[in-house]
């Protein structure tokens, strides 16, 4: 038997025992190393999406092959042979999308639009078997045909592996700062570029990280919580705005400007999640720059926003929706080869047992720890 932490209904968790699955000839029977904790399942947990109950929360996983089917070996994503004892991280959004609804025949450029988009640990149900289709179990179930499988390299110890899909989310964020202008006309970010982070969380961290290892020139990290602002300078932030001192948005936007001989950031990405943080943000950004929202997954509500602001700006206000599944393999190098660079193993903060899920949740809700992880 295996067990699992199951959400069976909002605010309900139960830990259960399932039968180990047959493996078929696709299929993947991953043993569980660690699995995050991250906002999606608080969202999750107190009813903010609609999803098929019961469900085995958790998409930011890394595992190690227990059993492996006959075709699975040979479907890696990028080619290499997979075996049993091999350590893997698996893109949880299936990346056969369904062909059918308008984003899949018109944008097959941005996949993660499809309105049929299925995830692991979010909207798949583990009433039937092979039921283990969530993180937060001792094994994993995977469909190698259905979800891109990648092999961890072998630099890249588990705690820090596990951050591929946060850090997925993060680099895909801050990457729609390049585009739709050109660095070389002072339009959005480029190197020694600008880049101002609301939020230090998982997400906010990795934001920092990513910009650090994009050769900006200036990072500005903005949080409240100790631990998390100093992750941020260990990550490459080079200055912090404490939002106990400086308390309101007013004076944090005027300290961004200081520190930006009063333009403002060339890039500001809100990874914050709360509404009032989104004009505030606007107001961090200078003149032609970009501002990206990633941090809003689910509607909390309606923020007040000056028009005007935007037009006079010239600027550019960009959503963020998760990421394209080949962002998996831009993590996982960039991973490699910032090992000796930056201190993300020490991000995972709390560990928890499968048996004491409702323990992480609370901690979670309660902002206890930067990283959360679950482990098998």
């Amino acid at each position: 038997m295996v067990v699992a932490a199951i959400l069976e209904d909002v605010e309900k968790l139960r830990v259960v025992d399932y039968p180990e699955p047959q493996v078929e000839s696709n299929g993947i029977l991953l043993k569980t190393e660690l699995c995050g904790v991250c906002g999606t399942d608080m969202h999750l947990y107190g009813g903010n999406m609609v999803i098929p109950f019961p469900v085995i929360p958790g998409h930011e996983f890394v595992g190690t092959i227990e059993e492996i089917g006959d075709e699975a070996g040979d479907m890696e994503v990028k080619g290499q042979p997979l075996a049993e004892g091999d350590r893997i991280t698996v893109v949880p959004g299936t990346n056969r999308f369904c062909g059918d609804c308008y984003f899949c025949r018109f944008m097959p450029h941005k996949p993660t639009l499809c309105t049929n988009r299925k995830v692991l640990g979010v909207n798949m149900t583990s009433a039937e078997p092979p039921h283990l289709l969530g993180g937060w179990a001792e094994k994993i179930y995977v469909d190698a045909k259905h979800f891109w499988v990648y092999k961890v390299p072998d630099e890249v110890p588990p705690e820090v592996a596990l951050l591929t899909e946060p850090m997925a989310v993060s680099s895909r964020a801050f990457e729609r700062g390049y585009a739709p202008g050109l660095p070389t006309f002072g339009e959005g970010f480029g190197v020694g570029g600008t880049v101002a982070v609301q939020g230090a969380g998982a997400i906010g961290l990795l934001t920092v990280a990513t910009a650090e290892l994009a050769g900006a020139g200036r990072i500005i990290s903005i949080d409240m919580v100790d631990e998390r602002l100093e992750m941020a300078e260990r990550l490459g932030a080079d200055q912090i705005i404490d939002m106990r001192i400086f308390k309101t948005p007013e004076e944090r936007v005027r300290e961004v400007l200081r520190l930006t001989g009063g333009l403002g950031a060339d890039v500001v990405v809100e990874c914050v999640g709360i509404p009032a943080a989104v004009p505030e943000g606007i107001d961090m950004t200078r003149r032609g720059g970009k501002y990206v929202e990633v941090g809003h997954y689910t509607d909390p509500g309606p923020v007040p926003i000056n028009p005007h602001t935007i037009c006079f700006k010239d600027m550019d206000i960009l959503g963020s929706w998760t990421y394209p599944p080949t962002q998996f393999g831009t993590v996982l190098e960039l991973m490699r080869q910032s090992m000796d660079r930056l201190p993300l193993d020490e991000l995972v903060t709390k560990r928890y047992g499968v048996a004491e899920a409702q323990r992480a949740m609370d901690d979670l809700k309660a902002r206890k720890g930067i990283k959360l992880a679950i482990h098998g």
